[in-house]
């Protein structure tokens, strides 16, 4: 659950007024060639962002991942894929990463890139920096090619953390998050080899991204049995638009006692608009419309974006321990970045929730369903 403490530089002063941010107006000449416009990408932007970030009269907030993981910031870092038709992007990349960590930002995910690329990139923009962050990558990266998918057989694992430790420079890894599900390797040899890894002092915390429910239910129990390492989180794809993980895998999480980091991406959402048409949002076409009038109408009210007032929400979730961040270029992340800042109401969290739930599955459809909250009318008023 969030904490109730923000951090802020100089570390003596542990609360400071927020205020709105001025957004970017044009993109710099960066001087990148190519088919696109590197201002198209996320690493143009990157660095000048952050340091618009750190320089404003903000606080970061900070949340403990689970019962048993460490404390971590709301807002995580994804390190970006650096773009081959800029010939700075990894300057760039790594300048941002330095005014992420002067922001308060202490969790860095490098899994954008199966090939490595990313760890790379961090391990060089944190230098001596490295033990004050907490680095999250992924098994599965292909071994010489000789796997049509990544394996999680006791080798393998071994491998990948060898991997990835010689690229970060590092002798440890904070967050090991598995990915997927080897349908070939028995689910006892993997916790075991994970075990092994944790052990051997070469990852600390453990975590699983998108297993179904009753198969992270299963594993836990394993390595409580066995007395494994036990994961401590779950990444999974979470956000206004994607709350079927609300049916079956949060309940499990909150359960076990297990912390989660949204990867959150409003897809159908474009930078500072809230259009109707948003085929991503939700089943319903009709509960399309209503969800993309009701973000457009809140974030009036907070001269904000409909994209930065869906990740305030995802904030204010209490099952949410931090949040990776998914874009595809500058305006995205500076919404990103400017989110952090709003504070919704109460009564606007109560209709986003409403609009956005869920459809209900069976045995679920027959129960009685939440309304919309009275106060609906009391926010129009507000609006008008």
């Amino acid at each position: 659950m969030p904490c109730s403490w923000r951090w802020r530089k100089p570390p003596s002063s542990l609360w400071c007024a927020t205020r709105p941010m001025a957004r970017p107006t044009r993109a710099p000449d960066s001087g990148c060639s190519g088919p696109a416009r590197c201002a198209d990408n996320c690493t143009v932007f990157f660095a000048q962002l952050m340091s618009e970030y750190s320089q404003q009269d903000c606080a970061m907030h900070y949340a403990r991942l689970g019962l048993g993981g460490p404390t971590l910031s709301r807002l995580a870092c994804a390190v970006p894929r650096p773009d081959p038709a800029c010939p700075d992007a990894a300057q760039q990349t790594a300048r941002g990463i330095a005014q992420a960590l002067d922001a308060g930002i202490n969790l860095f995910d490098a899994t954008s890139c199966m090939d490595g690329m990313a760890e790379s990139l961090l391990a060089k923009a944190l230098g001596k920096r490295r033990a004050e962050v907490l680095v999250s990558s992924r098994l599965g990266a292909r071994r010489n090619g000789t796997h049509s998918h990544p394996s999680l057989s006791r080798s393998d694992i071994a491998w990948s953390i060898e991997q990835s430790l010689k690229r970060l420079g590092s002798d440890w890894l904070d967050l090991c998050v598995v990915p997927h599900e080897d349908p070939y390797t028995p689910l006892e040899e993997t916790l075991q080899a994970l075990d092994d890894m944790v052990r051997s002092g070469k990852v600390r915390y453990l975590g699983f991204a998108n297993w179904p429910a009753w198969k992270a239910a299963k594993a836990l129990e394993l390595q409580q049995r066995h007395g494994w390492a036990p994961f401590c989180f779950g990444e999974l794809h979470y956000a206004l638009n994607t709350r079927s993980p609300e049916r079956e895998a949060i309940p499990m999480l909150q359960s076990y006692g297990l912390g989660l980091i949204a990867k959150a991406k409003p897809s159908g959402l474009k930078p500072s608009q809230g259009h109707a048409s948003c085929p991503t949002l939700t089943d319903s076409p009709r509960s399309n419309h209503r969800l993309a009038e009701l973000l457009r109408d809140i974030a009036d009210g907070h001269q904000a974006s409909a994209t930065q007032i869906a990740l305030a929400w995802l904030l204010a979730r209490d099952a949410v321990s931090s949040i990776v961040p998914a874009f595809n270029n500058a305006m995205q992340h500076t919404e990103v970045l400017h989110a952090t800042t709003l504070q919704l109401s109460a009564t606007e969290l109560l209709l986003l929730d409403a609009a956005s739930a869920p459809t209900p599955l069976l045995p679920d459809w027959f129960a009685p369903q939440e309304q919309m909250p009275a106060a609906q009318g009391e926010l129009a008023r507000s609006c008008a």
